[in-house]
C-alpha cells in the first residue's frame, strides 16, 4: 500500500471526564503495536499531563511530550505545536496524536482545526451530550464557512452498558451535522485500573475493553489513516450538507 502523508488525530472535548486523556493514550499505544506507521507521537496539551503519566504504564517506548496550552500560557506552545503539526503533514506514514485541555480558548479550538480528524468521545448522559453538541457545531460550522472537508468529527460512544446494542439515538442527537459515528466502547473496569497498574500489549489483550478499541482502531484506519473519507467527499465533488455519513459502517 502506498504511505499515506502524515495524520493529525486530536482528541477532544470540553466537558471533563469524558475519557477523553484514557482513549488516546490507548489509541496512540494500539497505533504503536499495530506496525502499520513509521513513527506515531503523543502530545499532552493538556496543562495536567495525565496522558504523559498513562503512557509510560501502557507503552514507555512511545515519544511523548507535554506542551499545556490554555490563557495560563504564553503562545509559545501554541507556536510549537502549529509547527509540529505542519511538520507532521509533510512526512508520510506518520501518526501525531494530540490530547487537548478540557474547555479549550478560541487559539484552542483554533489547533484543533488544523487536525485530519478530531476524536470526540462521550457518553450518553445529559451531563456530556448538550455540552459535547454545542463544540462538535461550533467545528462543524467553520468547516461548513470556509467549505473544507477537515478535520473529519468522529464521534466516539463512550463508557457505553454492556447490554446495550443500538446506537441509534447518538446519531440522531448529532443528526444534520458533518460528523461520523465511530464503534462504541463499553464501560470497563479496565478503564479505572490502567491507572494504578503497569499494562503491556500481552495484558491488555485479555480484557474485555480490547475487542472494542481493535473495531475504534480499524474503524479510523479504514475512514482516516486511509482516508477513505477523503474518498468520500472527493466523489461528492462538493461539500454537500445533505449527504448523511454517519451511518457508514
Amino acid at each position: 500500500m502506498t504511505a499515506k502523508r502524515g495524520k493529525i488525530l486530536t482528541f477532544a472535548n470540553p466537558k471533563g471526564g469524558v475519557g477523553k486523556s484514557t482513549l488516546s493514550c490507548l489509541i496512540t499505544a494500539m497505533l504503536k503495536w499495530s506496525n502499520n506507521y513509521d513513527n506515531v507521537q503523543l502530545i499532552d496539551a493538556d496543562k495536567q499531563g495525565s496522558s504523559v503519566r498513562l503512557l509510560q504504564r501502557i507503552c514507555s517506548d512511545i515519544s511523548c511530550s507535554h506542551y499545556p496550552i490554555s490563557y495560563e500560557y504564553d503562545k509559545l506552545n501554541i507556536m510549537l505545536l502549529e509547527q509540529l503539526i505542519s511538520n507532521y503533514r509533510m512526512r508520510k506514514n506518520n501518526v501525531l496524536v494530540i490530547d487537548t485541555p478540557a474547555r479549550p480558548d478560541q487559539e484552542g479550538v483554533d489547533l484543533i482545526s488544523k487536525s485530519h480528524a478530531v476524536i470526540v468521545p462521550v457518553s450518553n448522559t445529559l451531563a456530556e451530550l448538550p455540552v459535547t453538541l454545542d463544540f462538535v457545531k461550533k467545528l462543524d460550522s467553520a468547516k461548513e464557512r470556509f467549505k473544507r472537508i477537515h478535520p473529519h468529527i468522529v464521534i466516539i460512544p463512550n463508557k457505553i452498558h454492556a447490554n446495550r446494542k443500538h446506537l441509534k439515538d447518538f446519531v440522531e442527537y448529532f443528526d444534520n451535522l458533518d460528523v461520523v459515528i465511530g464503534p462504541p466502547i463499553h464501560d470497563s473496569s479496565f478503564i479505572r485500573k490502567v491507572y494504578i497498574q503497569n499494562y503491556s500489549i500481552n495484558k491488555i489483550e485479555k480484557e474485555t475493553i480490547f475487542n472494542d478499541l481493535d473495531k475504534v482502531l480499524k474503524f479510523l484506519k479504514k475512514y482516516v489513516m486511509d482516508e477513505e473519507l477523503d474518498e468520500i467527499y472527493r466523489l461528492d465533488n462538493k461539500y454537500d450538507r445533505a449527504t448523511n455519513i454517519s451511518l457508514i459502517k
